[in-house]
């Protein structure tokens, strides 16, 4: 079963390769979509400020960052093998990345006009 924090091996096509990747989404839908949104995750560390660092500690192979940069849908059935689970309490940092990265506009930064 797949669940939201998975952090699992997924074989992207060439020019790239398998990394782990995070995934995203709700556990009660995740059952029901044939694509799911992950986030690849790389041994090369830019130093960004959007880049959520993780370790062995977390359960990885070796030191790694997530790229919210590279989000993407990905088939739910070619998820691979799991490795880890995404550690709860450092979801804030995920979210945080994931607005730098998209920066939608927000309600409460810019007011209710900038919704319509």
């Amino acid at each position: 079963m797949i669940e939201r924090g998975d952090i699992r091996w997924f074989r992207f096509e060439a020019p790239d390769k398998r990394r782990p990747v995070l995934v995203l989404g709700r556990d009660d839908l995740l059952p029901a979509l044939a694509q799911v949104a992950v986030i690849p995750l790389s041994t090369q560390i830019r130093g960004l400020r959007w880049e959520v660092r993780l370790s062995i500690a977390d359960g990885l192979p070796s030191e790694c960052v997530l790229e919210p940069e590279w989000i993407k849908a990905v088939d739910r059935a070619a998820l691979g093998p799991w490795i880890t689970a995404f550690p709860p309490l450092r979801w804030h940092e995920v979210t945080t990345a994931l607005l730098d990265v998209l920066g939608p506009p927000l309600a409460l930064e810019r007011g209710p006009e900038a919704i319509a």
